[in-house]
């Protein structure tokens, strides 16, 4: 349902920083272009008409952590799931994500993770685009795997990540690991000490003490945690651990699940007042049963799930995922804990977008930058995202 747009008409715009009313946004081709008052009664065909007052425009929303969606993983490594993960996810307001993965340890030649790249390349989506990867394990504390099955859980292998790094070139934005295990120390200086300055390490799935956290911290790559709270030690007042160190330290930013499950709302807050909205990142972790009907069994990395009661679990229970869309983050970190909206938004786009070394690309309304849009309406819900400058969803 792919739409060349000529630009967008805004009764208010937030870009995110500030706010604009009435104004027209052109678009020059792929990117944005000039940008100006614009009151007319009359709107040219081309350009999208956003001036409803029930409706409020921001720039396309940002996910830097998801598996998948629509029944539909990463894993599956077929052009079909990557059109399907890049409209379902469009259609909760984003135009852009990182596609997040990781490695089964019986694909010893990693041909399954080359067919990934493979059809990651070669695949022409009509949704959210695809900023590179995430790459969430193999290597982390098997303590801590939370949702993963003991088959993505691994040792430390340095030749191995060697031959990942070679394999992705630019396109490994991030890589989730547990500094602590065994050889963890240097599969994080191999991916936190390249010369170009790509792969952001971000600390998860993690046992690692306090102390160790904040040595870690100190470097410059390694200013990231996943998923916050979930999949480490818990906060005691006597052993803070990752957490506390990432609460305690301004340069550290931390990637939340914003769905009452993950996170209740006073979790949500006390990470707000702490971190704030430049230090902290809404994400979805979906999977592949996010956006199915509940009851609907999926094959996991964890096993088999299902959304139950809102939230995406394994059939022990046990929480594997979100049951998000993006535009469903911004809502609920909203209601659960009062954030106030051009923060959480903030948290949506811009924070994102510099978390992967992609804010001269996305993230924000300036000339030059993509032409993404994301058109809500008062209660939340998704109007329309604009990718490129195309209109790639409209309910």
């Amino acid at each position: 349902m792919q739409r060349q747009l000529g630009g967008i008409a805004c009764r208010r715009l937030y870009t995110p920083s500030i706010i604009l009313d009435n104004v027209l946004v052109l678009f020059e081709g792929t990117k944005i272009g000039p940008m100006g008052d614009f009151a007319s009664a009359w709107i040219p065909p081309d350009i999208y008409n956003a001036r409803g007052d029930d409706v409020i425009v921001t720039p396309g929303l940002i996910d830097v952590h998801v598996h998948g969606c629509g029944g539909a993983d990463f894993l599956d490594k077929s052009a079909g799931s990557l059109r399907t993960i890049s409209a379902t996810a469009a259609r909760g307001g984003a135009a852009s994500i990182v596609a997040t993965t990781t490695i089964p340890i019986d694909d010893a030649d990693l041909e399954g993770f080359a067919e990934f790249l493979h059809q990651l390349r070669n695949t022409p989506v009509e949704g959210a685009r695809f900023l590179g990867i995430h790459l969430e394990g193999p290597f982390i504390n098997p303590e801590r795997r939370g949702g993963f099955g003991e088959r993505f859980v691994q040792p430390a292998d340095l030749r191995k990540a060697e031959r990942i790094l070679s394999m992705c070139e630019a396109e490994l934005l991030k890589v989730t690991l547990a500094p602590e295990i065994e050889g963890g120390a240097d599969l994080v200086h191999l991916f936190a000490d390249l010369p170009r300055a790509a792969v952001e390490v971000s600390i998860g799935h993690s046992s690692i003490g306090y102390e160790d956290a904040r040595r870690w911290f100190r470097h410059g790559r390694v200013r990231q945690v996943t998923h916050a709270f979930n999949a480490m030690c818990p906060f005691h007042h006597r052993d803070p651990g990752l957490v506390g160190a990432a609460l305690l330290d301004d340069n550290v930013l931390c990637e939340m699940i914003p769905d009452g499950w993950h996170l209740t709302g006073p979790a949500i807050e006390l990470l707000y007042r702490l971190k704030g909205p430049k230090r902290l990142m809404l994400v979805t972790d979906g999977t592949a049963a996010t956006g199915t009907p509940p009851g609907t069994r999926i094959l996991s990395v964890g096993g088999y799930t299902e959304v139950r009661d809102g939230a995406v679990r394994l059939m022990d229970g046990a929480l594997a995922g979100s049951n998000l869309f993006m535009a469903g983050a911004l809502a609920e970190t909203q209601r659960l804990a009062g954030v106030p909206f051009d923060e959480a938004l903030q948290m949506a786009t811009i924070t994102p977008a510099r978390s992967v070394n992609k804010e001269d690309v996305v993230g924000s309304i300036d000339p030059g930058k993509a032409a993404d849009f994301c058109v809500l309406r008062r209660d939340g819900t998704v109007a329309a995202t604009i990718r490129d400058g195309l209109l790639v969803y409209e309910g």
